[in-house]
């Protein structure tokens, strides 16, 4: 921090009253930090929008992926988070009988806040049908940002949250049947893993979860880029099952390109690199060259290595929210047009849009991978928002979106080999 010093003068009484007063003014200034950025989230239901209590929020550093804070909605359907610093994040949501938002695979839209400023912003969950059971409890010691898992035989049935700084946790939606239970977190290790058995009868279960310290792994690795320039990206190990971030376990490559990562625990994860807004993804052709090569299992105390390769992510021009922020652009319209820069080798674009909830609006894939709009030559740089008519719903005014863009090397119908797209944290934009 940068300070004026007192000027001199030839009277000491000058200069004595003069290095007094500004003294007093500098302490004064420096002993007063800026307040925190406090983060208002309130949930309601989508069906006619009344309040949700009770609902489980998680709140996540953006750049990372990693889990800060953990709350609970109250009577007024809100829950509150308080951040010394500021940042980008996003939420995750979770309430019994309502779906999880976003739900399973779909990337949350990100916002950014600063220091000292007051955030607020309203979700509205969905509600599901049928009958549910409910696992919570406690870790111990007490542990924020704990990935806790019930694993299940049954495909689709794997619940996962984290702890909040109390070390509790909940598990709404739990599918009848049997869970083994586990907690991880970068230089700790379950004690042992519980079996859940919920049915009809025994619908909730509360239990505790006792965590040792460990020494841990160590993954370590290079970075290639396949791109004209070098540059500074991050890695993180996820779970295998949950695919969510493990608290503590990301870090930024050095000089080299070369990262460690220490304290990892038994279990099985997929690594990842490049979460931030840095200019870089991870290569999809790479990914698709080297089917599971992002995998990667600890079983005990040991040392690995697992190289990566990054390429240029495509760099969307309108409407978007600039790299060091994510807070939305206003759009030109409430039809706006959608603006890239070229992406060498594409043979065609691929477009999605979705709403803050996570929902898709228009284009992106369907489950089987095939594309949901019409085609969107390599020679089109831009395209005019549901310009096909195949959007699944309308945007609405003062709503909060994102969009992203890929790029194929096959222009033929229905197959896609993707060689890039733009990056998780852009594209964020409000309409008019």
């Amino acid at each position: 921090m940068l300070r004026n010093l007192p000027k001199l003068f030839i009277l000491n009484t000058f200069l004595i009253s003069t290095i007094l007063v500004s003294f007093n003014c500098h302490k004064d200034s420096s002993t007063a930090p800026p307040a925190p950025a406090e983060i208002h989230i309130i949930v309601k239901s989508s069906i006619d929008s009344s309040l949700v209590y009770n609902a489980n929020v998680v709140l996540y550093n953006a750049n990372s992926g990693e889990a800060l804070l953990r709350s609970s909605s109250g009577n007024d359907g809100s829950a509150d988070f308080s951040i010394n610093s500021g940042g980008s994040f996003y939420v995750r949501i979770a309430a019994q009988s309502f779906r999880e938002l976003p739900e399973e695979n779909v990337s949350p839209v990100p916002f950014s806040v600063s220091a000292s400023q007051k955030y607020s912003q309203t979700y509205y969950l969905d509600t599901l049908q049928g009958t549910f059971g409910k696992i919570d409890g406690s870790i111990t010691p007490h542990q924020p940002g704990v990935l806790i898992v019930a694993a299940s035989s049954i495909a689709g049935n794997e619940k996962h949250t984290y702890s909040g700084p109390d070390g509790y946790f909940v598990l709404f939606n739990v599918p009848f049947g049997t869970y083994e239970m586990d907690a991880i977190k970068a230089g700790y290790q379950l004690e042992e893993h519980p079996q859940v058995n919920l049915t009809v009868d025994t619908s909730s279960v509360t239990m505790l979860l006792n965590l040792n310290q460990i020494t841990g792994s160590v993954l370590t690795g290079r970075v290639t880029f396949l791109a004209a320039h070098n540059g500074i990206v991050d890695i993180s190990l996820l779970d295998r099952n949950s695919m969510s971030v493990i608290t503590g376990l990301t870090t930024k490559i050095d000089s080299n390109r070369v990262y460690t990562l220490n304290n990892i625990p038994a279990g099985e994860y997929t690594a990842w690199a490049s979460y931030e807004n840095d200019g870089f993804v991870m290569d999809p052709d790479w990914i698709f060259k080297n089917p599971g090569a992002l995998n990667i299992t600890f079983t005990s105390d040991s040392s690995k290595i697992l190289d990566f390769s990054v390429t240029d992510a495509i760099i969307i021009l309108s409407p978007t929210n600039p790299d060091n922020l994510i807070i939305p652009a206003l759009a030109d319209s409430i039809i706006p047009t959608f603006s890239w820069d070229p992406y060498p080798q594409a043979k065609e674009y691929i477009i999605e849009v979705r709403d803050i909830n996570g929902n898709l609006v228009w284009g992106g894939f369907t489950a089987s991978g095939e594309i949901r709009h019409s085609q969107i030559p390599k020679e089109w740089n831009s395209v005019i928002f549901n310009f096909d008519g195949s959007a699944l719903t309308q945007l609405q005014h003062g709503e909060i979106y994102q969009w992203r863009i890929y790029a194929d090397d096959d222009a033929a119908p229905n197959v896609q080999t993707l060689l890039s797209s733009s990056e998780d944290l852009k594209g964020l934009f409000i309409t008019p």
